[in-house]
């Protein structure tokens, strides 16, 4: 079973996320873990970063960024950085409006690599869809491994 989020932005950017469980063999780990695709949408590039496992509690943690990122007045301010140093994704608010947030999502393109060597994408969001993206975000937690019962 598989799972998967968007964040649109303005412009045809946009962030993917995609949940699944992968056997212990994968990550030389003793049980199944769950792990998340991580994909760049912008204008001219479509880029996946795939089987990043996640630090505890990202998704709920991922929902309330995004939704107090779509209520604070200037969550620029407000708002620290989220991050999850497992996976390595940072989400930062650069600016806002009313109406809009700027998002700046950076991922280290490799779990050991130094920070140095990171991919991100830069893009404009309206607070409706922060919000609804906040909600959206707890579909990640549907991939659990305790919502498999197969044997790999």
């Amino acid at each position: 079973m598989r799972t998967e989020f968007r964040l649109p932005g303005y412009g045809g950017a946009a962030l993917f996320l995609r949940s699944h469980v992968v056997p212990p063999r994968t990550l030389a780990t003793d049980g199944q873990r769950l792990v998340f695709d991580v994909g760049f949408l912008s204008p001219d590039r479509f880029t996946w970063y795939l089987a990043r496992p996640a630090g505890d509690g990202f998704a709920e943690r991922l929902a309330t960024f995004l939704f107090r990122a779509a209520a604070d007045f200037h969550p620029e301010n407000s708002l620290q950085t989220f991050s999850d140093l497992e996976m390595g994704l940072t989400i930062s608010v650069r600016t806002s409006t009313d109406s809009r947030v700027e998002l700046e999502v950076t991922l280290v393109e490799e779990a050991a690599a130094p920070v140095d060597d990171s991919d991100g994408l830069n893009f404009e969001t309206s607070r409706v869809v922060l919000a609804s993206s906040a909600q959206a975000a707890s579909v990640l937690v549907g991939g659990s491994v305790a919502a498999f019962d197969m044997e790999f």
